[in-house]
């Protein structure tokens, strides 16, 4: 799939601008409405449920916004209950006619990542009322991508500041249980130093290659080099940038230089199995090796993709483990031709030796997370090093965003 089917990094949006986004006009009216003169409060959603259906149709307007405010500090949107489930709540204005959820939650098929467009119908607390809810079991860390479809217009849950992008139908909200640590890597801090980035100026740099230099570089040291497949969306979506200089100030990796590469125009036949794209490969590191200060050998360069990039991160590594000796996979989408397995496999051929794995998928990923599992199998059968993580997440760019973190000190931890 492209990056433009994956989540993006969630940003904490507030504010009318944040609502405006959210195309959150029912919202606004109901934040209009004068509050009860005494604060209330609940002992839980259940409880505000119950006494929104026994109150008088005109009494619930101002019931709905009074729990508004007492959730907003007990927990906040969406819901998380103490039973594992979450509760999403779609304040309308009682003349929608159809109102649903689609998110990573339910896709179109096990063989598919892409979201039902039907999504799960949401009910009406009470008859000919404005308020809409669905209640959804997930596991206590499990963190998925989700929106709102109004009579057939999708539109962003306006009670949730966790916003992101990188998909068809735009702008996502972010669902994330409570044992789910949100990243602070992602964060830009005016204090952290930053690196340089910018784009080879080439002529033969077609599709687009973006160099990430790390602060304080210097030209006397030798460098580690990550390179990515969907270079921009790398940028755009998971923030790269941003992660390498947060781990680097923390410690938490060495300075790296990171190599992000653009996809080609046909993004599917670029990362499959493609020579044109090995080729292409080999030509951006010899460019990086000899004008940059860099650890010229399999060990010192890392390659990670994610879906169709992170098969061909596989393919680089199997074909040419003379340049990369480290991969990491996320929810590598591993379809491809049987026949490109079927040598190893069958123990024709073996991966090299040198190579190390690090690999994941989350379970919301239905055929990807079974894939990866099998590919963990096989690459420990054969006695290649392989670190797996598996999570309770959808195939976005906010599941790989996270994982950045671990996976980059699994290959490049900081060393004193």
């Amino acid at each position: 799939m492209g990056t433009g089917v994956e989540s993006a990094p969630h940003r904490r949006l507030v504010g009318v601008a944040r609502l405006r986004r959210a195309s959150a006009w029912p919202f606004l009216l109901l934040l209009s409405l004068p509050l009860p003169a005494r604060a209330e409060s609940f002992a839980s959603f259940d409880d505000f449920a119950s006494r929104y259906r026994a109150a008088g149709t005109d009494a619930r307007g101002g019931l709905a916004a009074s729990f508004l405010e007492w959730q907003k500090t007990h927990g906040g949107f969406p819901i998380a209950e103490g039973d594992g489930s979450a509760v999403l709540l779609y304040f309308g204005t009682g003349r929608e006619k159809d109102v649903r959820v689609a998110g990573d939650f339910r896709t179109r098929q096990f063989f598919s990542v892409y979201w039902d467009e039907r999504g799960e119908q949401m009910e009406r607390l009470a008859p000919g009322g404005a308020l809409f809810w669905k209640r959804l079991r997930l596991e206590p860390d499990a963190r998925l991508d989700y929106k709102f479809i109004v009579d057939g217009e999708y539109r962003l849950d306006a009670l949730n500041p966790h916003v992101g992008g990188g998909r068809p139908v735009g702008e996502v909200t972010e669902l994330a249980m409570p044992g789910f640590r949100q990243p602070e890597e992602i964060l830009q801090r005016a204090e952290v130093p930053k690196g340089a980035l910018h784009a080879l100026d080439e002529p033969w740099a077609h599709p687009k290659v973006q160099i990430y230099l790390p602060p304080g570089y210097d030209p006397s040291r030798r460098y580690p080099v990550v390179y990515t497949a969907d270079g921009s969306g790398w940028i755009r979506f998971a923030g790269l940038p941003t992660v390498l200089d947060n781990l680097v100030a923390g410690r938490v990796i060495r300075p790296v230089i990171a190599v992000m590469i653009d996809a080609a125009e046909d993004r599917s036949d670029w990362y499959f199995f493609n020579s044109s794209y090995l080729a292409y490969l080999e030509r951006v590191v010899e460019y990086v090796d000899a004008h940059y200060s860099t650890l010229k050998e399999p060990a010192g360069r890392l390659h990670i993709g994610t879906s169709a990039g992170g098969r061909a991160a596989l393919h680089v590594g199997l074909e040419r483990p003379n340049l990369f000796s480290n991969l990491g996979l996320f929810s590598a989408s591993l379809v491809g031709a049987p026949h490109y397995y079927e040598p190893y496999f069958t123990g024709k051929k073996r991966p090299d030796q040198r190579l190390r794995i690090w690999l994941s998928a989350g379970s919301y990923e239905g055929y990807i997370r079974e894939d990866a599992r099998t590919m963990e199998a096989y690459f420990r059968s054969v006695g290649v090093p392989t670190r797996a993580v598996y999570t309770h997440e959808g195939h976005n760019w906010g599941t790989w965003r996270h994982l950045t973190k671990e996976m980059l000190r699994y290959f490049f931890p900081y060393r004193d």
